[in-house]
């Protein structure tokens, strides 16, 4: 063999190599990609990404078409170097450089490297290889149609599990819409707005309604000045109105309304400004609630139980806070509402802010760093981890404890005011 055969081999070699690292990338950069990347390539109205699909859906010949094309020359690759070494170092050794050779270079250039490439730049190597991909399927669908053909015959009596499961759910989607959130794609905000609404459907009015304990209304008969003077206390755009019982709730007022009339310096009485209100179980979903409430242009709902009996309220504002968080509007400068129990104790949501709150109560303390810092942040800053139900800590001369969880956070607490003045901040242990 002289010296230009030779190096003719050894170019067919390379080339066969590089045939062989093409296959690799191919069959890679399709098993890296999903059927929702592919169609947003083809809404994108990337180049080639109508032909990406179709071999896409059409995975099982290109996965064969991969491996035959692959095999067929990883074994040509093989011939042409034994050939090639033993010539140069005669059978025995020949032999031995051959296999090592091939193996290496073949595990190299046409295995890792080339899936490694093609798993990093999935999108990039679909498209760019899917009309040359196109041409091997085609080139070998003599030989990859009667793999294909085994294949099915063989997979035929098998269990297919993937057949009617979804493409991706629920819990997947939530793990895809976390990643995208920290690869930066996303938002954190549009993120949990994601993954709010995915819920929206799954919460029931039980799981966020005010407690009747909670509700301030008043009775039908309730006097004018009466009535404004609980509008201004509870700073509440609507009231529920009863008859004789919050067991019979008729209606409800809105401050608007109120308003309207009382300015007009007219004599009207509470019946002349009520407004209807749904009646729900609580079983019923939020997201059935609200599709009610926007049918209805009703925005306050009594949540029954199995006989009737009142168990709360749930309004617009509610339902909405529930998807985008809480809402503010221009008037919200403490509008977090305070609720006195029985025992002297005093109830308010924990994104309440600490500095509001105790003015209100007319608790004197030093707020020291936390002048604009909310109940469950304050805790979570005292208790250095996750507060759970329970929890205390000591503001001024008030106890702050966690009355309610929801997930991990803080959803309520309770004020306790005491007689002695201890330091301004101190741990209950």
């Amino acid at each position: 063999m002289d010296l230009l055969f030779e190096i003719i081999i050894a170019a067919v070699i390379a080339v066969l190599i590089a045939v062989s690292g093409y296959f690799s990338i191919a069959e890679t950069s399709y098993t890296s990609l999903n059927q929702i990347k592919v169609k947003n390539l083809v809404y994108e109205g990337k180049k080639n990404a109508e032909k990406a699909l179709r071999i896409y859906e059409n995975y099982d010949k290109l996965l064969s078409t991969a491996v035959v094309g692959t095999n067929i020359v990883n074994v040509v690759v093989a011939t042409l170097g034994a050939l090639l070494f033993t010539e140069l170092f005669g059978n025995t050794w020949g032999f031995v450089w051959a296999t090592l050779f091939s193996v290496t270079v073949i595990v190299i250039f046409a295995e890792i490297t080339p899936k490694t490439l093609a798993k990093r730049n999935a999108e990039r190597y679909a498209l760019r290889f899917a009309g040359s991909i196109d041409i091997s399927m085609k080139i070998l669908s003599p030989i990859t149609w009667v793999f294909v053909k085994a294949t099915n015959a063989i997979a035929r009596g098998a269990k297919n599990d993937s057949k009617d499961a979804p493409a991706m759910t629920e819990d997947e989607l939530h793990v895809m819409i976390d990643e995208v959130t920290e690869d930066g794609e996303l938002e954190e905000s549009e993120g949990e707005l994601i993954k709010s609404a995915m819920q929206f459907d799954d919460i029931k009015v039980s799981d966020m309604y005010t407690p009747r304990s909670n509700v301030t209304a008043v009775d039908i008969k309730t006097d004018i000045e009466e009535l404004k003077k609980v509008l201004v206390r509870t700073e509440y755009s609507r009231i529920p109105v009863y008859d004789k019982s919050v067991d019979r709730i008729i209606g409800a007022v809105h401050i608007k309304d109120f308003y309207a009339k009382y300015v007009m310096d007219e004599p009207f009485s509470l019946a002349d400004i009520l407004m209807p209100v749904k009646f729900v179980p609580a079983n019923t979903s939020i997201a059935t609630l609200l599709s009610d409430f926007q049918k209805t242009h009703i925005h306050m709902a009594v949540v029954m139980d199995n006989f009737g009996r009142t168990l709360g309220i749930v309004t617009m504002e509610d339902l909405l806070e529930e998807l985008v968080g809480d809402i503010w509007d221009e008037s919200d400068v403490a509008g977090y509402p305070i609720f006195e129990e029985k025992d002297g104790s005093f109830i308010t949501p924990a994104e309440a802010l600490i500095t509001d709150v105790m003015k209100k109560l007319g608790v004197v303390y030093d707020p020291e760093g936390f002048q604009n810092t909310s109940f469950s942040g304050y805790i979570s800053q005292i208790t250095e981890g996750v507060p759970k139900r329970g929890d205390s800590v000591r503001i001024g001369n008030a106890v702050i404890s966690v009355k309610s969880m929801k997930s991990r956070r803080v959803k309520e607490v309770r004020i306790t005011i005491k007689k002695e003045i201890p330091d301004p901040v101190d741990i209950e242990s």
